[in-house]
């Protein structure tokens, strides 16, 4: 009898060990960001040079069309990575850096947590962090919080295009 209690015990935290793995992996191919694409827009010799780098997904894909397009018609050179091209940039290079990431799993990305501690004083920095009720922020910065709701693509845009151009007008 009490080697049935035993096994009746293994076997049930066994089976919540195994949900718990089976829970983690749906949870990250459901909600994990894809790969940004990199590209350039205009003339790297441009006076006003902007970085943005971004996770893939559709919404800030749909910010990274917006914003490219606003930048273009200033004719300011402008260079989108994925996120975890941020350890190699340069903040120096740059007259506004814009950062676009999810909040994962109760925190940014490490990429972005270390490029943010290393430029926080920089006053280029432009930040928005989507989650899924929209209020996770890093602490510390201005930054943008939102879910990833593709109707506020729009005003999104424009409050992140607001602050670059604020940065670019003043350097």
């Amino acid at each position: 009898m009490f080697r049935g209690r035993w096994q009746k015990v293994w076997l049930a935290i066994a089976t919540l060990v195994l949900a718990s793995i089976a829970f983690a992996g749906w949870y990250r191919i459901r909600y994990s960001m894809g790969v940004a694409r990199a590209f350039e827009v205009n003339d790297p010799r441009a006076a006003q040079r902007v970085l943005i780098a971004t996770q893939g997904s559709e919404f800030k894909d749909a910010l990274v069309v917006e914003l490219v397009a606003h930048l273009e018609a200033r004719e300011a050179y402008v260079r989108v990575v994925d996120i975890s091209a941020l350890p190699g940039v340069e903040p120096g290079e740059w007259q506004a850096i814009v950062i676009l990431h999810t909040w994962e799993i109760g925190k940014p990305p490490a990429e972005v947590k270390n490029f943010v501690a290393r430029t926080r004083d920089s006053g280029k920095l432009v930040v928005l962090t989507t989650s899924g009720a929209g209020d996770f922020r890093l602490d510390g910065i201005d930054a943008i919080s939102s879910a990833s709701v593709m109707a506020d693509v729009p005003a999104r845009a424009a409050e992140i295009e607001a602050r670059v151009d604020a940065l670019l007008s003043t350097r």
